[in-house]
């Protein structure tokens, strides 16, 4: 374990302290966000948005770079004469979406305003939808380089001309008067004075690009579906564990590796040696390029109170499995004879480091059990109890806190409260157990295959584990990674109709087994 991670490290899935650290942070920063704010939108978006990058594999990752390098290096010019489609597309998507972003924004904004105030939210309105306008054409523009920025220069008066016009529509002559304003700034700064674009222009440009690189990410991920659940072990430790702030966020996974000046490192470097507009420029690109990646790290990372049961993936055989990494959940290979294979079978079910994470997830479910069967016990609950109303003063801050869990906690009590005392759980929290049972009997069972190994290589350095052994471990291992899946699709739906997404009383009818299933448990 390191301290930092690097390159390589993060690469390897090797653990850093400052990556474990981060998590706990993040879990509890957007729990503590949660509770302070009493609302749950923030922890819904991060479980939902979480699978994106769990499901990112190398094919999609290099499918996503070729794509983004060639959205960033088209040579195509992007003028009247020669696009005339292309050109006057992106002009119409920005100018649409401009008049969609203002219509809807002024009836928010401006209706019930007069005078100055009504000038002013005008004005905002046609700015913000004239940014946003910009935003859509770079998105959807083949190339952004070069001649490509000429359709885009004209959908950025296009688009805020039309967002005077519908804000007008709701507003009247003094809106119309605001926006119209801001129209003919941008116009004047993009054919005059470029300097002055900067803070309108290519903020929106800049956003644009962003929005591009997610849509790559998006589209890439989702066209390598199989390839992608296969790696989802490797990238959920990757994002728990081994992935840091030391590590830099890219616009585009794996894109520094190709275009060093649209990384990180590349940019600050650029800035330093760079003159006061690079400078300038420099500094608004990076919080825009980067810094959604960067909460998005964080924001996965919060997710690790519901998805930390995929860490009970991987364990099978594979074509290039050792004990350091695993790329294969073991659904498809059957036992080989092959004894350098077995031997990392066993090997990595016994004494392997990501086998050692989920011995301890093991510990942390059996230890929640302890807990939570002891806590909700009458005799030892009131023992708890008179305990914290007669504790010193100076420990005064406990009585709060373990009334302030215990309140908050009822609103997912069936996901890590292991309530034995009835037994009171949930078919989901079964799943859970399950796993660290077969992890606790693989723990014993690969300790036990291991030692009759190292007895038979000392009469034969080339013998393998008995065909036996290997297919009880590797039965064991198949059964905890379904166990591991089954019980996320399921805590996944009991978390969002906790959490209130979804309005849990209109189940009937066809969708009277969901009530049935999580029902009791709401």
């Amino acid at each position: 374990m390191r301290w930092i991670s690097n390159t390589d490290s993060v690469e390897n899935n090797e653990p850093t302290i400052l990556a474990i650290f981060e998590t706990l942070v993040a879990v509890v920063a957007y729990w503590g966000i949660a509770w302070w704010l009493d609302t749950h939108i923030h922890l819904l978006i991060s479980i939902c948005v979480a699978p994106l990058l769990l499901l990112r594999s190398p094919e999609s990752t290099d499918r996503g770079v070729r794509w983004f390098l060639a959205y960033m290096n088209g040579i195509t010019e992007i003028t009247p004469e020669n696009t005339p489609g292309r050109f006057w597309g992106i002009v119409l998507f920005a100018l649409v979406i401009s008049a969609a972003c203002a219509y809807g924004l002024a009836h928010v904004f401006l209706v019930g305003h007069e005078g100055w105030a009504l000038f002013a939210r005008a004005f905002g309105v046609g700015v913000l939808t004239g940014i946003i306008g910009v935003m859509a054409a770079v998105a959807v523009a083949v190339a952004v380089v070069g001649a490509g920025t000429g359709a885009v220069a004209v959908a950025v008066v296009g688009a805020v001309a039309v967002a005077a016009a519908g804000a007008g529509a709701i507003a009247g002559a003094g809106a119309v008067a605001g926006a119209g304003a801001v129209a003919g700034a941008v116009a004047v700064a993009v054919g005059i004075a470029p300097v002055f674009v900067v803070l309108f222009f290519f903020v929106s440009f800049a956003a644009g690009v962003w929005l591009r690189s997610l849509g790559v990410r998006v589209v890439a991920t989702l066209r390598h579906p199989v390839r992608g659940i296969r790696a989802v072990p490797n990238n959920w430790r990757r994002i728990l564990l081994a992935m840091d702030s030391h590590h830099a966020p890219e616009l585009v996974p794996g894109l520094s590796a190709h275009e060093e000046e649209l990384s990180l490192p590349g940019m600050i470097k650029e800035i330093r040696t760079g003159d006061w507009e690079i400078r300038l420029i420099g500094s608004l690109m990076i919080p825009i390029f980067f810094l959604p990646g960067l909460l998005y790290r964080w924001s996965l990372k919060s997710t690790c109170w519901l998805y930390l049961p995929l860490i009970y993936l991987g364990g099978g055989l594979g074509r290039s499995l050792d004990s350091a990494r695993e790329p294969s959940l073991g659904f498809a290979r059957e036992p080989s004879s092959d004894a350098k294979e077995k031997g990392l079978l066993v090997a990595g079910l016994h004494k392997s480091r990501w086998e050692s994470s989920r011995r301890w997830l093991m510990l942390l479910v059996v230890g929640s059990a302890v807990v939570t069967t002891a806590i909700n016990h009458p005799a030892f609950g009131t023992v708890m109890r008179e305990f914290l109303a007669s504790v010193p003063k100076f420990l005064g801050f406990l009585p709060p806190v373990f009334a302030l869990l215990t309140e908050h906690a009822a609103d997912l009590a069936y996901l890590w409260a292991f309530d034995f005392n009835g037994p009171n759980l949930a078919p989901w929290q079964w799943l859970n157990i399950l796993g660290a049972v077969i992890t606790g009997l693989i723990f014993f069972y690969s300790d036990r295959v291991d030692r009759v190994w190292r007895l038979a290589k000392e009469q034969d350095s080339a013998a393998a584990p008995e065909s036996t052994q290997v297919w009880v471990l590797l039965g064991m291992a198949r059964v905890r990674n379904l166990c591991a899946v089954l019980y996320v699709l399921l805590a996944f739906g009991y978390v969002v109709l906790a959490l209130g997404g979804v309005d849990a009383a209109g189940f009937a009818g066809w969708l009277a087994p969901v009530d049935a299933l999580y029902g009791p448990y709401l």
